[in-house]
C-alpha cells in the first residue's frame, strides 16, 4: 500500500526521523494555522492532485486545527487522518497525554523545532509587533495575548536535540516572566499514521466523502 502524507512544515523534524516506513510526503505553510478558512482550499487542491497519482491512500497529518480540514473532499481514495484537535497531540504521542496536560497545565505555550524554526514563538510575535505599532500599542496588544500563559514547553520527542532548543524556549520564558520546561513527547503518533494501524485514534473518510465535525465531538 503506497502511502502518501500531506502535512504542515512545522512537523518536518518528525516525519523526517520516521524509521522503517514507505511513504511520500508533501509540506505545506505553517502560516495556514494563522488563517484556518484558507486550510481546507489549500489542502484539497492537493488532495485533487494526489488523484492522479498512484498513492492507495492519503493521510493528513492535521488535527482538526480550528475547524481547518473541515469540508476536505476525499476523491478517488480514502483520507486518513488523527482524531485530535490540534498538533500538540501529535508531538506529545497520545491524545490522552495531551488532556493531562490541558488539565494540569492549561497556560502552557508549547513549542518544538519546527515551531521555533518555522513558525511564531512569543519573541518572535513581540518582533512582529514592533515593526507595525508605536510601543504603547505592541504592549498592549502583547500583554493581551499571552496574559494567560503560565508555561513554555519544549517537547522532546526524540527527532531533534533538545538541548539545542531549550535555551530559546528559556528567553521566552524569561521574557514573559513565566516558568519553562521540557516535556517528554514521542513520534508514536506520527509512526502510527503511516504504519497502521488506524484505529479509533483516526478518522477514516472514504472516496467521495467530506471531512465532518462529528467525529472530533467527542473529544
Amino acid at each position: 500500500m503506497k502511502v502518501h502524507v500531506i502535512a504542515c512544515k512545522v512537523t518536518e523534524p518528525e516525519w523526517s526521523s520516521i524509521q522503517n516506513a514507505d511513504f511520500s510526503i508533501t509540506y505545506l505553510e505553517q502560516g495556514l494555522h494563522n488563517t484556518p478558512a484558507k486550510m481546507p482550499d489549500t489542502i484539497r487542491a492537493e488532495v485533487k492532485r494526489l488523484a492522479e497519482t498512484d498513492a492507495d491512500v492519503i493521510v493528513l497529518g492535521y488535527g482538526l486545527c480550528a475547524n481547518g480540514i473541515l469540508g476536505v473532499k476525499a476523491e478517488n481514495k480514502p483520507n486518513i487522518f488523527p482524531r485530535v484537535d490540534d498538533c500538540i497531540a501529535l508531538f506529545l504521542g497520545s491524545y490522552d497525554t495531551y488532556l493531562k496536560e490541558f488539565r494540569e497545565q492549561p497556560g502552557t505555550y508549547y513549542l518544538t523545532k519546527g515551531w521555533i524554526e518555522k513558525a511564531r514563538s512569543p519573541l518572535k510575535v513581540y518582533e512582529e509587533y514592533r515593526k507595525k505599532y508605536d510601543e504603547e500599542t505592541v504592549n498592549w496588544l502583547f500583554r493581551e495575548e499571552f496574559k494567560n500563559y503560565t508555561r513554555i514547553a519544549l517537547i522532546d520527542n526524540g527527532s531533534y536535540d533538545a538541548g539545542i532548543y531549550y535555551q530559546h524556549a528559556l528567553e521566552n520564558a524569561q521574557f514573559l516572566k513565566i516558568k519553562c520546561e521540557t516535556l517528554k513527547g514521542s513520534l508514536r503518533f506520527f509512526e502510527k499514521m503511516v504504519k497502521g494501524p488506524w484505529d479509533g485514534e483516526f478518522v477514516t473518510v472514504l472516496a467521495g466523502e467530506e471531512i465532518r465535525q462529528e467525529p472530533f465531538l467527542r473529544l
